[in-house]
């Protein structure tokens, strides 16, 4: 049976319940009737055969005296007015009624008409008027010591037998259908128990907000199906608490390094317009804004490269490179910044390889920048590359 993925699990497990709670029941209610109906209907059969095996005693017991027939009818009729469901047919050789049960004045007797089966069961049904009955009819033959043959034909009421199994059929189907509505509460409330730990998960879960990510599942304990979802969610709730934490402090960073070229330049413009400045005056704060614009486009740049970088969804585009080429490249534009500062900047090594250009060059730029920066004057900037693992890319030397 397919179920949906967004039906809910208290509903699926209720389904499943009620499922095999209705598969058993009926199978159960399915093998007591026929068992029930298997009994009875053997009960009839042997109660049908105890009787012609009697009326076929009590013949060969009266045929030996005079009058036989005239016995025999009479032995018969004795016989059946005992029983209250069972009637019966003895006939002669000739086909001559010899005897028979009072019950049998009621019915046809094309019911009793010779079968040539011994013991031949069959079911026959009879309706007149406002009555409507089933009978189970059987026949026998035997040899009396004359050498002459006589049938016993007998019938059995099953009527109420059937009534009572069709009744117990119905009552049965009432009280399965009963039970399985029962046990589908049931199986509801189990369901909702048995997933109590995951709502009670779930309502933890609700309270975890930016201040509190260092709220754990795994302090409390829950059930073995929901230890490996209770580790996984911790994990990822460790990881998240030190992205936050390393974004806070990037943030924090980030404030501190625009901070000061933001305020030197608003410095610039306000010690300009505060009064009236010779034209050199105003080429130097120009150029002192230019200075600040683009040390905050380089950090910005930076910025960009690392969270790209750390990002990792923009597609690498690699290129066959060679380490003194790119060197070259990164000393010629620094070249005038390092002789302002007195800074020498030296390449070694040379290594084939495969990168992406432009992640190279930025990454480079922001290394020999930052060189430059923290480089005293006199000192010496050293680009170097080996094969193999990546060494120090630069490295400064007083």
């Amino acid at each position: 049976m397919l179920i949906p993925r967004n039906f809910p699990i208290t509903l699926r497990l209720t389904l499943y319940f009620s499922l095999a709670m209705g598969l058993v029941l009926y199978s159960v209610t399915g093998l007591l009737y026929s068992t029930m109906r298997n009994q009875l209907g053997q009960k009839d059969i042997d109660e049908l055969r105890s009787t012609l095996r009697f009326q076929q005693e009590i013949a060969t017991t009266i045929s030996e005296r005079p009058g036989a027939e005239g016995s025999l009818a009479a032995g018969a009729i004795r016989v059946h007015r005992s029983s209250g469901t069972a009637v019966a047919y003895v006939l002669s050789a000739r086909t001559v009624r010899s005897g028979r049960s009072r019950k049998i004045c009621t019915y046809r007797s094309r019911i009793f008409r010779p079968r040539p089966v011994s013991f031949h069961y069959s079911e026959w049904k009879y309706s007149r008027h406002d009555v409507s009955e089933k009978y189970l009819i059987v026949s026998t033959e035997f040899i009396l010591k004359d050498n002459q043959p006589w049938r016993v034909q007998a019938a059995l009421n099953v009527s109420k037998n059937n009534e009572i199994i069709e009744d117990y059929w119905q009552r049965m189907q009432i009280v399965a259908a009963l039970a399985v509505v029962l046990f589908s509460a049931l199986g509801y409330w189990l369901a909702r128990r048995g997933l109590l730990p995951l709502r009670t998960m779930s309502r933890e879960i609700e309270h975890i907000h930016a201040g509190e990510l260092h709220t754990r599942l795994s302090t409390q304990r829950w059930p073995s199906e929901l230890n490996v979802l209770s580790a996984s969610f911790d994990g990822m709730m460790t990881r998240l608490e030190a992205s936050f934490t390393q974004l806070t402090r990037f943030s924090s960073d980030i404030a501190h390094e625009l901070r000061g070229p933001i305020n030197n330049l608003i410095s610039a413009a306000s010690v300009t317009q505060s009064k009236a400045r010779s034209a050199e005056e105003y080429r130097d704060t120009l150029a002192a804004i230019v200075e600040e614009g683009e040390r905050l486009s380089r950090m910005i740049s930076s910025m960009l490269f690392l969270a790209r970088a750390d990002n990792s969804r923009e597609p690498l585009h690699l290129e066959h490179l060679t380490s003194a080429t790119e060197f070259a490249r990164q000393i010629n534009l620094y070249d005038v910044l390092a002789e302002e500062k007195n800074i020498t900047l030296i390449s070694e090594g040379e290594v084939d390889f495969y990168a992406d250009p432009i992640h190279l060059q930025r990454a480079l730029s922001n290394l020999l920048s930052n060189a430059l920066r923290h480089t005293p004057s006199g000192g010496k900037i050293v680009l170097r590359r080996r094969a193999g693992k990546w060494s120090d890319c630069a490295q400064r030397r007083r």
